[in-house]
């Protein structure tokens, strides 16, 4: 079973993924609660699906997955 930091990152992606538009606020609660570089990772997939399906992508969601991608190494 996963431990409750692991569970609060899984739940608030996962509402991340599914929000067309998620608010700044949760993105900063997430952000907040990295523990290691995978988290990363899979938040960045997340962003970067989002602004792959959008035709005018979020300037704040782009500036997030700008300032990120050197955690992970991309």
């Amino acid at each position: 079973m996963a431990n409750a930091q692991d569970r609060y990152f899984d739940l608030v992606l996962d509402k991340i993924a599914e929000d067309r538009y998620p608010s700044g606020e949760l993105m900063d609660r997430l952000e907040a609660a990295f523990t290691n570089r995978e988290q990363v990772e899979g938040y960045l997939d997340v962003l970067l699906e989002k602004i792959e399906r959008d035709h005018y992508p979020s300037k704040q969601m782009l500036d997030r997955v700008h300032r990120l991608a050197p955690l992970a190494g991309r």
